[in-house]
């Protein structure tokens, strides 16, 4: 439900904010996720009081001076919720909050913004996610110089954007729940924490803990595996306690343990909420701050990541490879005195690791040197990210959505799967149906819709022909009528250079509002052909009639490396705008 609330909401804020211009989409977009709510009917003052000096400051790259920017965002959600179904009295409470929290959340935001080390992190998955080699130190300069070179307003632009982008994961297929719940009842996992609670029963214990010799004998009863087992503690047997506990099978009372409730495992969805359960108890386990830990420890905290990397991935990793990804964000994340201990100690703890994962149920290895999640391991992942507030799609669940709802869809989706979900709408639809509400979306969207409408409009059937042609006759849909028509084969039609121009400055229009003034002009014009007159483009395209193309121009100007085409590009805008 929150995640539909969000998605919801993020939609109908943009579109309604598109029509308004100058709100701070990127800012808002945060807010919304943060907030993380069913209905709008349950937002009140003080969760967005909570929302804004706690986990904005917390999440977010920002210092006090974007507090401005992030207040003025807040109104405008406020004001958008408003119109709805947020109680009127709430919104009343919800702006006289924002006009005096200005410096509260100034403070929190200062306060945040001193801990250099995480601001460094953060700018390192930002670097990471845009390609740079982390290694690469002359790299890593540029972009730092180059991102400081922004204004205050764009690092937190793009800076947000980053962060929104961390919270979306790539879509999956699931498989059936009754073959899901199969799998749960037969794991090694179900077996392991039930013969434990049985074996349990009621007996005393020690500082809330199994004794070492009850810890001994349980490993034997269930005849668990104990690679790490050293003297008293049998690490696996310690795990299992601690997650039987957090899922009530068992119930622990000073000095004495006994049975706790026990779900009904002969309901699908029961067994499934208890295996989830118990696998989010037994991973990650967190240590005090400041703890000397071993490999071992460092490995264990760790595999929410790991399993995050393979949920991701979709196809089988190199165990390798995940070994290298862990050491690269242990030696970036902890302080480890003895970088040679964990470069030995990490391999082999990741390799056990795997393994009880694979004896769990959640993983399983493809080979002896690859491993990848198994139906019930993505179900369970995903359940978990999206407790943790999470963009989860699922590979199909647009099928049946307008082409708007496609479009917004389809943003979160990587090439493969994007290609899957685009036929699977398709197929549920007749071509000429598909067509009209492309086109009606291209006519009536924003320049990132008509992108992305675009290109899934390239693939819908030849029974379309004559609604397409129809499309020529309007200026936001023609020039991609006319690619159509040319794919299809017809040489009575083709682009003019006129048509190619504005489609050029939609793409960068579309560019700009999804990944920013910069990045879309790094992306659209950066790798261009040498051959490429771009000189004449940019001298040309102020006489179209895009509304958009003074501020295409505008962004080139700012942002295209090449000074004399940015100039070029600024002169060009004043005379867009003079048209």
């Amino acid at each position: 439900m929150a995640e539909k609330w969000v998605e919801k909401t993020v939609a109908g804020f943009e579109k309604w904010a598109g029509e308004r211009g100058g709100t701070d989409l990127h800012g808002a977009r945060i807010i919304v996720s943060l907030l993380d709510l069913n209905e709008t009917g349950e937002l009140t003052v003080e969760l967005l009081e909570e929302t804004l000096l706690e986990d904005f400051p917390e999440n977010v790259l920002a210092g006090p001076d974007d507090a401005p920017a992030v207040l003025s965002a807040a109104r405008a959600l406020v004001e958008y919720l408003a119109r709805g179904e947020l109680d009127a009295a709430v919104a009343q409470g919800c702006r006289e909050l924002l006009d005096g929290i200005g410096p509260r959340l100034t403070e929190a935001l200062a306060q945040s913004g001193g801990d250099e080390g995480d601001a460094m992190e953060f700018l390192g998955r930002m670097m990471a996610a845009e390609g740079i080699d982390l290694d690469d130190e002359a790299a890593v300069s540029a972009w730092i110089a180059e991102f400081e070179s922004l204004s205050e307003e764009e690092q937190m632009a793009r800076g947000m954007r980053h962060f929104a982008s961390e919270n979306v994961v790539p879509p999956v297929k699931l498989a059936p729940v009754p073959e899901l719940a199969a799998a749960a009842r037969e794991s090694n996992l179900l077996r392991e924490a039930l013969g434990l609670a049985d074996w349990i029963g009621e007996r005393p214990v020690v500082n809330g803990r199994l004794t070492a010799a009850d810890a001994q004998a349980a490993a034997q009863a269930l005849a668990l595996p104990a690679p790490r087992a050293g003297g008293d503690v049998v690490p696996e047997v310690e795990r299992m306690w601690d997650a039987l506990g957090e899922v009530g099978l068992i119930e622990r009372d000073g000095a004495a343990v006994a049975q706790g409730k026990r779900p009904d495992i002969a309901v699908d969805e029961e067994v499934l909420r208890l295996w989830i359960s118990l696998l989010d108890g037994l991973v990650g386990q967190e240590y005090a701050e400041g703890e000397a830990l071993s490999p071992v420890e460092v490995v264990w905290s760790e595999l929410p990541g790991v399993l995050l990397r393979l949920y991701e991935h979709g196809t089988p990793v190199a165990i390798g490879q995940l070994v290298t990804d862990l050491l690269e964000h242990i030696q970036a994340g902890y302080d480890v005195a003895d970088g040679e201990v964990f470069a030995e100690g990490v391999p082999q703890a990741l390799r056990l690791d795997l393994e009880d994962l694979a004896r769990w149920g959640a993983v399983e290895f493809v080979t002896a040197d690859e491993a990848r999640l198994t139906p019930l391991g993505v179900f369970a992942v995903r359940e978990l990210l999206l407790a943790e507030g999470y963009t989860a799609p699922l590979i199909g669940e647009l099928a049946a959505s307008t082409a708007a709802d496609l479009v917004q869809g389809l943003a979160f989706h990587r090439e493969d799967t994007a290609e899957e979900e685009v036929a699977l709408w398709l197929a549920r639809r007749s071509a000429e149906e598909a067509a009209q509400q492309l086109l009606t979306l291209m006519r009536e969207g924003r320049p990132s819709q008509r992108n992305i409408a675009a290109v899934v409009l390239s693939q819908v059937d030849r029974p379309a022909e004559q609604l397409i042609r129809g499309a020529l006759d309007f200026p936001e849909t023609r020039p991609y009528a006319l690619m159509w028509l040319t794919g299809q084969g017809h040489e009575d039609v083709a682009p003019s250079d006129a048509d190619m121009q504005w489609m050029f400055v939609d793409t960068v229009a579309g560019m700009t509002e999804a990944l920013g003034a910069h990045d879309a002009v790094h992306l659209a014009l950066s790798d261009t052909p040498p051959d490429a007159d771009l000189t004449g483009l940019i001298s040309d395209i102020w006489r179209l009639p895009h509304p958009d193309v003074a501020d295409v121009l505008e962004a080139i100007g700012d942002h295209h490396h090449d000074r004399e085409l940015a100039k070029l590009a600024r002169k060009s805008v004043f005379k867009a705008r003079s048209k």
